[in-house]
């Protein structure tokens, strides 16, 4: 009895250790990513400055969404996903073959986005077309956009090639410089906001520089970092080695099921061009609000626990990969409830804080902030979507995934063509929240099969003690908002959201703590320090 008894303490304590590696590793994507969000929101506000949510701002955010939206499908999430779970199982061959896996597939990289980036420029007329219908009736906004789309699409290849290099990164537990990296992207438009746009007749060209600025210095601070661990990236065009047709058969589907979000998003915006001038900036600046949490909680998860699934596979350990996808998906639930909360309660003073000024009038703010509110509804469906789907990505299971995205794409159609007609918009936004989680669900049921119940009574116990304190922490900023009122000082709106959020995040903990979940609060202090 006593042998089992110290097996059964190992057990425990091996897995309280895989966890904790687990969020310390999420802790740090989540930091470098605020820092970078926070940049984010910046930038944003020198945009919403400069450009307002007219007919320029509208030109510039479907031109800014072209390469953005082939950069999420194609580079970042996808080329992951498929990139991580090979590559993994290459080391377990040697380095040296895995190097040679990873210069072939660069260099074969290389030459598709040069091609894509050609095509997508000289066919730019057909691809805004598809993306901007409601543009071709107006000619001031559909030259302005194709002019701005040509400028920006080269962004794209830099991105794709910078994205390699963060999956590569990645499945070597080096997350830093991949987190930290998108910061360069809000550095280098703010530098044309601030520096450039006063030279430019029309700012948006100036910004779009920018963006090309931001690509190319993602891409340069890769290779200290990919020299580090021994890659010096060379080209190679043995195309012929297995695992690059692995890569090829998984980053297939992957293309339509890591990019569900993104392609429901996409409707709205498509959709959106179709509504009266400002639609396109609604939902653009909402959903910058809105992937703060998803980038902080669901990004950050999903990209520790991808390697780190990965790597118990390659070894065939599914049992400590089904305690890591367990751990992973209670932390990312009981972190997110509160931010959707608060989302939803402070929608209109988070967005007047950080955009009504200059072009952008109280109205914009109104109409921003119910869209924010629409998109708060679906946000733990987003932060599932990541983290599921990276699940079935480590198990080399794409197909899934792809079949479960394709559907949630046919019902955000639906949905939003629907409720488009009721509440513009926030129709459009609604229906990507809701068919978010058609698309869990089905993620969901397929890994039971897999890994059995992934939330059990204890997690269940977990999750209804968050729901608790996040009520607690509405009814604190219910009082806060009582005793005191919303300045219109711009700097003291500063002062004032500050306190409401750090303030609400106390009082969520305090209350977590009350409740009971002082032993889990104690090991995310415990994680947070080392991760430090």
């Amino acid at each position: 009895m006593a042998s089992n008894e110290h097996k059964s303490n190992q057990s425990l304590e091996k897995q309280g250790s895989s966890s904790s590696a687990l969020l310390r590793a999420a802790s740090k994507v989540g930091g470098w990513t605020m820092i970078s969000r926070i940049l984010g929101f910046v930038r944003d506000i020198f945009l919403a400055r400069v450009l307002g949510a007219g007919p320029v701002a509208d030109a510039f955010f479907v031109a800014f969404k072209l390469p953005n939206f082939f950069r999420r499908m194609f580079a970042e999430g996808t080329l992951t996903v498929a990139l991580v779970p090979v590559l993994s199982d290459q080391r377990q061959q040697g380095e040296e073959q895995a190097h040679r896996f990873l210069n072939a597939l660069a260099t074969l990289l290389l030459m598709a986005v040069t091609g894509f980036t050609v095509l997508g420029i000289l066919g730019m007329p057909w691809l805004l077309y598809l993306f901007a219908p409601g543009f071709a009736d107006e000619p001031d906004r559909w030259t302005m956009s194709l002019e701005l789309a040509r400028w920006m699409f080269p962004y794209l290849a830099l991105i794709s090639l910078a994205a390699m290099s963060w999956a590569v990164l990645n499945t070597y537990k080096r997350f830093a410089v991949p987190a930290a990296s998108p910061a360069l992207l809000n550095v280098a438009i703010i530098f044309a906001a601030v520096v450039l746009a006063p030279f430019f007749d029309n700012p948006a060209l100036a910004l779009a520089i920018g963006v090309v600025l931001g690509g190319l210095l993602q891409l340069l601070i890769q290779f200290p970092a990919l020299k580090q661990i021994g890659w010096v990236p060379r080209l190679s065009f043995n195309f012929s080695q297995p695992a690059i047709r692995e890569t090829w058969t998984l980053f297939v589907p992957a293309v339509l099921a890591i990019g569900a979000v993104q392609i429901n998003i996409l409707v709205g915006t498509i959709l959106s061009t179709l509504l009266d001038t400002g639609a396109v900036s609604y939902l653009y600046y909402s959903d910058r609000i809105v992937q703060l949490p998803l980038a902080l909680f669901g990004i950050a998860m999903s990209t520790a626990l991808l390697p780190t699934l990965s790597g118990h596979l390659a070894r065939g350990d599914q049992a400590s990969a089904g305690e890591d996808l367990r751990s992973g998906l209670v932390w990312l639930t009981w972190i997110t409830m509160p931010a959707v909360v608060g989302a939803f309660y402070l929608a209109e003073p988070i967005v007047m804080t950080l955009f009504e000024r200059g072009a952008f009038t109280h109205a914009d703010s109104i109409a921003t902030a119910d869209t924010l509110k629409a998109y708060a509804v679906g946000l733990i469906a987003f932060c599932w979507v990541k983290l599921l789907a990276s699940a079935c990505y480590a198990g080399k299971d794409a197909k899934a995934p792809m079949r479960y995205a394709a559907i949630s794409v046919a019902v955000n159609i639906v949905l939003a063509v629907i409720l488009m007609q009721f509440w513009a918009y926030v129709g459009l936004a609604l229906a990507t929240s809701l068919a978010a989680f058609v698309n869990v669900v089905m993620l969901y049921t397929r890994l039971t099969k897999t890994y059995g119940a992934l939330f059990t009574a204890k997690t269940a116990w977990r999750l209804a003690s968050a729901l608790a304190a996040s009520v607690v922490m509405v009814l604190a900023l219910a009082g806060f908002e009582m005793l005191l009122a919303f300045p219109d000082d711009g700097a003291m709106q500063f002062v004032w959201i500050a306190g409401a959020i750090f303030g609400a995040i106390a009082v969520f903990f305090v209350s977590a703590l009350i409740l009971g979940e002082r032993a889990l609060l104690l090991r995310f202090l415990r994680r947070g320090n080392r991760a430090a």
